[in-house]
């Protein structure tokens, strides 16, 4: 929490929630290969195709 409390404080800038697919966003090719490995977990294959 300090680190959410600490700018707030010095700087008076209220919080700004990134949101719930921040890391997503962040870090799309892990996000990527963790679906891929959920799916892959529940005992499907497939291939994937660049979108067009």
């Amino acid at each position: 929490m300090l680190i959410v409390i600490w700018p707030m404080g010095t700087t008076g800038t209220l919080y700004d929630d990134p949101g719930a697919a921040f890391f997503t966003r962040l870090h799309p090719d892990r996000a990527e290969k963790r679906a891929i490995g959920q799916v892959e977990a529940m005992g499907y294959q497939f291939t994937l195709d660049q979108a067009s």
